[in-house]
This record gives C-alpha cells, structure tokens and sequence, in this order.
C-alpha cells in the first residue's frame, strides 16, 4: 500500500521545537488584543495611495463592527473595510494604537472611530455595540476578531487551569458574548453579516496548546450553531481559519524558538507565510453579497494546510 504524502502533516509526531512553532503559528495569527504587543503596529501603515473618497466602495454606507483591532488581522481588516467606504467601529484594549489606527484611518480618507473595549467584560462588549449604533445607526458587518494564545506550551496535564481560563474567557466567551450583542441587535435589523476569527487548530489539534486548541473548536461551534439559528432571519454567520500569518509576533515566536519563516512555510501547500491583508481580503469576501450562499463554515485561509 502506497504512503499517504499528507498523513505526517496533522500527526503529533514533530519534534517537541517543531511543535511549538506550528502552535505559536496557529495561535499568535490573530492574537491582536494581547498587551505589550505594540510593534505588531509596525506590519501595516495607511493604505497605499489613500483610500476612496468618502462614501463610495463595495462596502459604501455598511456599518462594520470589529474586535481586536489594534494590531495584525484586526487592523488589516479595519484598514480595508475603510478603504472600502465602510464606517468601521473598532476595539482593542491598546487605547495608543487604537487612536493613532483611527487617525491613520480617517488621514486616509476612510471614516473609523476606535472604542476601547475588553471583550473578557460584559458591559465592555454591550457599550462596544451600543455605540456603534449610536455613532453609525446600524450593525451591518461583525468581525469577531479578539483572540490570546496559550500563554505557555506544555502537555494538557502540565497546563495551569487559570491559563486555560484566560485562553477561554477570551476566545470563546468573548466570542460568544459578542456574538449575543450583535445578534440582538441584527435581529431588529433583520439582516446582517458576523464573521468569527477561528483558526487551523479549530479543525485540527495541535500538541501543546490544549487551552487555545480547545477555545477555537469552541468558535467553530459557536459559528455553526448561531448560522442555523438565524440563517432564516437574513443573519449569515461564518468563520475563517488562518494558520501562519506575517505579524511581529510570529517572527519573535520564530526567533525564540531558532526557526525561519522558510521551515515553518513547509508545513503548508503555498510554501510562503500569508499576509494580514490577504486574511482581509477573505473576510471581507465573506462579508459582500457575493458569499450569500456561504452559510456556517470554516474557510481555510491559511494557505492549504486544511488541505487533504
């Protein structure tokens, strides 16, 4: 019998080293709510020539709603929506980011207004989503984006429980408060578009990372039982599923761990690191009309490692 090519690809049989990096992969993509995290700022500036003018795009007139936003996916993606003609509502818990990616926004020609909000509190998340209303009338585009890491590789009995509480509390209750406050309010709209930030490890596991592993099948979960709750109600949910992706964070986690870019890229079909923007680009795809029939799934946008 012939050797499967892609059987090695998802068994837990890499060295420890290799290990961590796939995770720190999987896990640092979209950790863009993380304190002291301040270069990650330095992966984008303001759209290249400008954005359009004000009110024209695909996105013209939408309302779009973001967590997670100071830095890497989250910004890449406020950045576009915004050159898109979108009005983007922003958070993060990096109040100098946050301002200084508003000011960079609306210097573009884009309108975004950043709000500073923890998606761990409650009452965070229900002002976060009021005051979109308030400022821009209307919830149309949610990007559920606010993510951490395991902030430890070990085996699961290794694995302090306050660490995977706080990998939870963010992950997936964040996620899932933010869901709840959007849906309630989509639902006097009767229409909407929420897109969550999962990631490979929600379809598959990673040794090592039991807490982040375990947060984003709670994601994928939340994405799938929210679209066939609302899907007749004009809500479309769905959820994309990076893997390695261009941030500061990726490259210290790289260093740290002795490693390039060119042997993590190995793991994937593409053989090359994804960009933020190109992240970005599929969320926004999911959000447009032209995703109408896309209705609870996970996209791969890691560059094929879901693949085979």
């Amino acid at each position: 019998m012939s050797r499967d090519p892609h059987a090695e690809r998802h068994q837990p049989s890499r060295s420890p080293r290799r290990e961590v990096l796939m995770a720190a992969a999987a896990g640092l993509a979209a950790a863009a709510a993380l304190p002291g995290g301040e270069a990650v700022a330095a992966a984008h500036t303001a759209p290249a020539g400008g954005g359009r003018p004000r009110g024209t795009g695909r996105f013209a007139g939408k309302s779009v709603l973001i967590t997670g936003a100071t830095s890497g996916i989250g910004k890449a993606t406020a950045y576009a929506f915004a050159k898109e003609g979108a009005r983007v509502m922003f958070c993060g818990r990096r109040t100098e980011l946050g301002r200084r990616n508003e000011r960079e926004i609306r210097d573009s020609g884009g309108e975004a207004s950043f709000h500073r909000a923890d998606v761990r509190e409650e009452s965070d998340v229900v002002a976060l989503v009021a005051e979109c209303v308030r400022r821009y009338g209307r919830i149309d585009i949610a990007v559920n984006n606010a993510g951490v890491e395991t902030p430890r590789a070990a085996p699961l009995h290794q694995q302090p429980v306050r660490d995977f509480d706080a990998v939870w509390r963010t992950n997936a209750r964040g996620v899932f408060m933010s869901m709840k406050y959007e849906l309630t309010r989509m639902l006097r709209q009767r229409r909407g578009v929420i897109i969550n930030t999962a990631s490979i490890s929600a379809e598959v596991g990673f040794a090592t990372i039991a807490p982040y592993n375990a947060s984003k099948h709670a994601v994928a979960s939340l994405t799938k039982v929210a679209a066939l709750e609302y899907a007749d109600k004009g809500i479309r949910v769905n959820a994309l599923a990076p893997g390695a992706v261009d941030t500061p964070m990726l490259r210290r986690a790289a260093e740290a761990f002795g490693t390039t870019y060119e042997e993590i890229a190995q793991d994937y079909p593409v053989k090359r690191i994804v960009h933020p923007d190109e992240i970005a680009r599929v969320i926004m795809f999911l959000a447009s009309d032209e995703a109408s029939a896309v209705v609870g799934t996970d996209v791969d946008a890691s560059g094929g490692y879901l693949t085979g």
